[in-house]
């Protein structure tokens, strides 16, 4: 895999937050003002690189070709994710709420699902995963693997997101939020899955890893996504919980993939 100045970055990025992260928890104090921050040290980052993901994207003639909408698509989803993250600052410092959970940041949220479920399909029509469906196994996988995420995602999507939703309160919104965000996320993991079992023997070369580290950040992004809804359920979560340092990495994995698949210095 080839580091190129947008991986500098990233790095960068991800020592930072996990020198925070640390800092934090060494503390022993869940509600610090300086924990508020934490938020703020993953928003503007992640709006960053998806904005770099971008000019990486012009690289693969932008929307011209599978490879450079994948690109494009997913880097839209981590700047919405990024600015979903930074309106979560507003209100912590601005309005005073420290968890605002349903508010106007999960507009951000709400839209990096579809932007990222569609640009790992365009990932999988790069990756030639649409071949191999002619074959037995193609259509093995294709069947199998759509099952195993729903088995793992299904205790969230059938138990904590609809328990917690009649149990907590929050209104019709939360309600909504509750099951939408684990259900994007197994539709993304389902593909992402998808991807991997049937294009994997045809990855090759310095492009197979960026593929794979992408969709290993959108497993990360699935965990971090249900460890955040139960933690909010049973009202664990605080400011720079263990979790924000789950979407930390989450984040830097999936742009560090797109920021690999970088051709400008090839030449």
């Amino acid at each position: 895999m080839k580091i190129n100045k947008y991986c500098f970055f990233l790095i960068g990025y991800l020592l930072q937050n996990l020198i925070f992260w640390i800092g934090i928890q060494t503390s022993n104090i869940k509600d610090l003002q300086i924990n508020l921050l934490y938020s703020f040290s993953n928003g503007f980052p992640a709006t960053v690189v998806g904005i770099m993901g971008l000019a990486v994207a012009k690289h693969w003639g932008g929307t011209k070709s599978a490879v450079g909408r994948a690109i494009v698509l997913i880097s839209l989803g981590t700047i919405s994710w990024g600015l979903g993250t930074l309106i979560w600052s507003f209100y912590n410092f601005v309005l005073h709420i420290e968890v605002p959970y349903p508010s106007f940041a999960d507009l951000g949220y709400v839209l990096a699902i579809p932007f990222w479920a569609a640009g790992v399909f365009y990932l999988s029509q790069a990756t030639g995963a649409k071949f191999t469906l002619r074959k037995l196994r193609g259509r093995v996988l294709l069947i199998a693997l759509p099952v195993i995420a729903a088995v793992v995602s299904y205790y969230f999507l059938f138990v904590i997101a609809r328990d917690s939703s009649l149990s907590t309160g929050g209104g019709i919104l939360k309600v909504f939020l509750n099951f939408y965000y684990p259900l994007g996320d197994w539709v993304i993991l389902t593909v992402a899955f998808l991807v991997f079992g049937l294009s994997l023997q045809y990855l090759g070369g310095r492009f197979k890893w960026p593929v794979l580290t992408i969709l290993s950040g959108f497993v990360l992004m699935f965990i971090s996504d249900f460890l955040f809804s139960y933690t909010t359920t049973v009202e664990s979560y605080y400011n720079g919980h263990f979790v924000d340092l789950l979407f930390t990495v989450a984040i830097f994995v999936i742009s560090f993939g797109v920021s690999s698949l970088d051709i400008s210095e090839d030449s």
